[in-house]
């Protein structure tokens, strides 16, 4: 049996685009999707990585860029609150 090929995916929230929805603007397969993450971690400085396989099957149908479809709205919901209590845990434990 193989293992499924690994997959990445990265979203972007609001910010200076200003859009409203989260968007879809990277996503890599097989096995140099560990080392795409990895140089968009480094040279955007972002640290909030999050693995869902579920989440990644139904984004990675997605065309680069786009933004995400009303079915995928809670799934990235609970993402965002996931992310968003981690970064106000590490704020607190760096200001103590």
């Amino acid at each position: 049996m193989r293992e499924p090929a690994q997959r990445v995916v990265g979203l972007s929230y609001g910010g200076e685009s200003g859009r409203v929805l989260p968007r879809l603007v990277l996503k890599g397969s097989g096995p140099a999707a560990g080392d795409i993450r990895n140089a968009f971690v480094r040279r955007h400085g972002v640290h909030r990585v999050v693995r869902d396989d579920a989440l990644v099957d139904k984004l990675f149908r997605l065309p680069t860029d786009a933004e995400i479809s009303p079915d995928l709205y809670r799934l990235v919901a609970l993402l965002l609150v996931h992310v968003f209590a981690v970064e106000a845990h590490l704020r607190s434990n760096r200001d103590a």
